[in-house]
């Protein structure tokens, strides 16, 4: 047995009849990214957001380390805002805050229906347009400073599926709100 189980879990251990994240690549993760935080040197926002873990009998219980996920990420982009504040100041923060945001207000000042390319095949899905419009009619009043959201509602948000011309490209529309989460997490 390697060290990493032996000491005490970082998460509920789920029973072998139950599907869970498989608990060395979880610790490899959690100690890579303690790492990273404790020396200050970061770790990129998508990293965090992109980890996947082989799931198999037992193992940590997926909503749980999802949900530390979600904390880290919120961690990593509060101690990158504040390392970037006390360097430049926080005018300069608003200011790089204003110019990543300005692709993605772009993309949300198009016209309903047409914010996104729609999928690549007539019978391949898609998130409906018009839930993914409403959305986006939020977040621009979110960056306005007119309605307030936590980066969470757009973590846990889900769309109804559509086909063709009534749905927009699920991976575009996912790295749309990749890039507007990171914006989100480093406001805090």
């Amino acid at each position: 047995m390697s060290m990493a189980t032996t000491s005490a879990p970082l998460f509920t251990l789920l029973s072998d009849q139950e599907q869970g994240y498989h608990r060395g690549e979880v610790d490899q993760f959690m100690a890579r990214a303690r790492q990273a935080y404790d020396s200050g040197r970061g770790m990129p926002l998508a990293e965090i957001r992109e980890a996947s873990f082989s799931m198999g009998p037992g193992g940590y219980n997926p909503a749980e380390v999802d949900a530390a996920l979600d904390r880290l990420e919120d961690a990593f982009a509060g101690a990158e805002r504040d390392r970037y504040i006390a360097q430049y100041g926080e005018d300069a923060w608003y200011e790089q805050l204003h110019q990543r945001s300005q692709p993605l207000r772009r993309r949300m000042e198009r016209p309903d229906g047409q914010r996104f390319r729609e999928p690549a095949a007539a019978g391949v899905l898609g998130y409906r347009k018009d839930e993914v419009d409403h959305l986006c009619r939020q977040l621009e009043q979110y960056l306005d400073g007119e309605n307030p959201m936590s980066v969470d509602e757009i973590r846990t948000i889900t769309f109804a599926s559509a086909t063709g011309s009534n749905g927009y490209d699920e991976a575009q529309v996912d790295a749309f709100l990749d890039k507007m989460t990171e914006i989100m997490a480093s406001v805090g």
